[in-house]
């Protein structure tokens, strides 16, 4: 009782995250019956699964170096600061794919959602500062009673800062302003909400606003089968990528 009041208190002081509170609160009692179909997921991924360097080479046409050997001060840097930073938040996620998403791409124009210290930012970042108005949009909600909203996206320089935007939502709030300021993109990634009623509902967003030719990126794809469901939907072929024990999935959206 003594958390819940707290996490309340916590919420109460943020305005701005009312929305989100009420989403909850209506979650918490008029909650629905979902199926557990994690195993049933993990299968569908281990069918498919690749390593990053052949999802790379899928993706690319190219054999590509480690991007810690291409920036490797600038990426030590990172470490150091995500290791000093009081709040411990998510892990640094698969650098390289997002690196060369970008960079094949030449993306300009991207968005994501999930940040933590924000090593997948500065994966994209590191892309995008080659290129002149260049903007990437991440969507991320501190995480309740830690206090960590300065310490989000910790790892990314300052010199990199202009070309981000930092929206610190949640979800059903921060995408539609993301959207709303880049109605077009070349790649996202998805790596917030992580439950299937979550991922459908930005799923579809985040597709209608990609770009043919465009990459659609999602971490942790063996939570449950939103992502094997939606790459029906969208009847997409996906790369799937094993990284560590989880899973990222990968369409590349077609000419309608």
């Amino acid at each position: 009782m003594y958390q819940k009041l707290k996490t309340l208190i916590w919420f109460l002081k943020r305005p701005y995250l009312y929305p989100y509170l009420f989403q909850l609160i209506v979650k918490k009692f008029f909650k629905n019956q979902t199926v557990d179909t994690r195993l049933q997921s993990q299968k569908w991924c281990e069918e498919r699964a690749v390593n990053t360097a052949q999802a790379i080479k899928l993706l690319t046409g190219n054999n590509q170096k480690n991007i810690k050997d291409l920036f490797h001060d600038c990426l030590k840097s990172a470490e150091l600061k995500a290791n000093d930073c009081p709040v411990k938040m998510g892990g640094e996620g698969n650098l390289d794919l997002l690196y060369y998403s970008a960079e094949f791409l030449k993306a300009s124009q991207v968005i994501e959602t999930g940040v933590a210290y924000g090593w997948s930012s500065l994966a994209i970042l590191l892309s995008l500062q080659s290129r002149q108005g260049s903007q990437l949009i991440s969507i991320d909600m501190p995480y309740p009673n830690l206090n960590n909203e300065s310490y989000v996206g910790c790892v990314v320089p300052q010199d990199m800062q202009t070309n981000w935007t930092l929206l610190q939502y949640a979800d059903r709030q921060g995408l539609p302003k993301a959207l709303k300021k880049m109605p077009e993109i070349d790649m996202c990634h998805y790596d917030s909400d992580k439950s299937y009623e979550g991922r459908m509902w930005a799923y579809p967003l985040l597709w209608q606003a990609l770009r043919t030719g465009g990459f659609f990126i999602s971490d942790d794809i063996e939570d449950n089968m939103a992502f094997a469901d939606f790459c029906n939907i969208v009847r997409c072929e996906p790369i799937v990528v094993r990284y560590l024990e989880k899973y990222i999935g990968v369409l590349i959206k077609p000419i309608q």
